[in-house]
């Protein structure tokens, strides 16, 4: 079956500029460009951003659990143990981005991208993926615990160490990813795309011995 195409965030070509502390208005940030700041807020309500640039943003002690983007696009930010847990995202896209222990356990991610991102130990449990794109990006220590991925792709990602244990990787293709080890449910391997390489270290881990 043919993948459906990713959508790319709705962006308006004419932005204006503005600080995250006047565009927030009722927990709401919609139609501006956030840029070269550094933004340290935490809340407990959810937050609606919509048709947001992030370009050259440093968030720091950020815990927006629950929060809704839409329209968005992170370019260049550093969201490192960053608390996104049961927030939704749509048409949403990282790029260059640094996103170490981010947690996005519970999470709806949908049409999303994350590209030449440095994701190590980022949280995804119980995460229900659709049309999500993983690009060129280190997810090393990942953990990937028995979430859905719908109709999404890992490209050329380093994966070492990442845990897929209970997770179903059925369409997934893994062959142009580099890792040594994974942890994943050999259940749910069936369907799964890997190099030859790969293939022999899957079987390493189900007890074969591989001669040469």
């Amino acid at each position: 079956m043919k993948k459906s195409k990713r959508l790319t965030p709705l962006i308006p070509k004419e932005l204006e500029t503005r600080t995250f502390s006047t565009a927030l208005d009722d927990n709401y940030i919609s139609n501006c460009r956030v840029s070269q700041e550094t933004i340290d807020f935490a809340t407990e309500e959810a937050l609606h951003i919509d048709k947001v640039v992030f370009e050259n943003v440093n968030f720091l002690e950020t815990s927006w659990p629950r929060s809704e983007f839409v329209d968005v696009v992170f370019l260049n930010c550093d969201l490192s143990n960053a608390d996104l847990s049961r927030a939704v995202f749509h048409r949403t896209e990282f790029r260059n981005s640094k996103l170490l222990g981010v947690n996005f356990a519970e999470a709806g991610i949908r049409h999303t991208l994350f590209e030449e991102c440095l994701m190590n130990y980022a949280t995804f449990g119980f995460t229900l993926c659709n049309t999500v794109s993983f690009v060129s990006s280190s997810l090393r220590f990942a953990d990937f615990y028995q979430m859905g991925l719908k109709n999404s792709e890992f490209q050329m990602c380093e994966l070492n160490d990442v845990n897929f244990t209970e997770t179903s990787l059925k369409g997934i293709d893994l062959s142009t990813n580099s890792f040594e080890s994974i942890q994943v449910s050999i259940e749910k391997l069936q369907g799964c795309k890997v190099s030859p390489n790969q293939a022999i270290a899957f079987a390493r881990q189900m007890g074969m011995i591989i001669e040469n």
